[in-house]
């Protein structure tokens, strides 16, 4: 399979599964991860129109920035961020979706400040338990955005949440992960949900999800 037929196929799904449950395909973005893909690969997929990329590895975007800055395309940070990387993600992302901290928080603004930029972030959630993912409770969020909403953070705009479901073929605990993103969400009036990748996005589509996280369904 070509990029380009993957790429079609994947609109397909989001589109059938959007009307199943009666939501338009215009509220979702793909996100296509990049990781461990070539450059040559990544303007091919920009080439059919995809808007957004994700990167995972700090060392992997520095490498690939000289040429992925010269696309139309805005860069999502989807990894693990370390506090040593933090100066220069901010330079490269147009959006960091894997904020799980007070301290991450701080650290992104203060960088984003000295740069006279404002930084678009997510709050990472671990919603599945999971001791190996990152992301902070789901009990913590509120407070977290409270304190934002407090301190003279000026420099970050928050723009929702992100999980990640187990790797597990069992749907109920793939779908329960979603739903307690989507239970935080209309609680505290959110807005974006950045969760479901190749394996589990027609449920993320179902639970509400407005942000998709695909890789290998577009690149295998």
């Amino acid at each position: 399979m070509s990029i380009k037929s993957n790429y079609e196929s994947v609109k397909k799904e989001i589109a059938q599964t959007c009307t199943r449950v009666r939501r338009s395909p215009k509220e979702i973005t793909l996100v296509a991860v990049t990781k461990n893909e070539p450059v040559t690969k990544i303007m091919e997929i920009v080439s059919l129109g995809i808007e957004d990329i994700g990167e995972s590895k700090a060392q992997e975007l520095e490498e690939k920035y000289p040429e992925l800055k010269k696309l139309k395309a805005e860069i999502h940070f989807i990894g693990h961020l370390q506090s040593n990387k933090v100066k220069p993600v901010v330079e490269m992302a147009d959006y960091i979706q894997s904020v799980d901290s007070l301290n991450l928080l701080r650290k992104i603004h203060y960088a984003a400040l000295d740069m006279d930029k404002v930084q678009n972030i997510f709050l990472q959630v671990n919603t599945s338990g999971e001791k190996q993912k990152y992301g902070m409770p789901p009990h913590g969020v509120e407070s977290l955005l409270t304190t934002m909403k407090n301190l003279p953070y000026g420099n970050v705009k928050f723009m929702g949440l992100m999980t990640m479901a187990p790797l597990t073929e069992n749907e109920e605990t793939i779908r329960n992960c979603f739903k307690t993103l989507f239970d935080i969400k209309e609680h505290l009036n959110l807005h974006h949900l950045s969760m479901g990748m190749s394996n589990d996005f027609k449920i993320a589509i179902e639970e509400g999800a407005t942000v998709l996280r695909i890789g290998r369904k577009l690149f295998e």
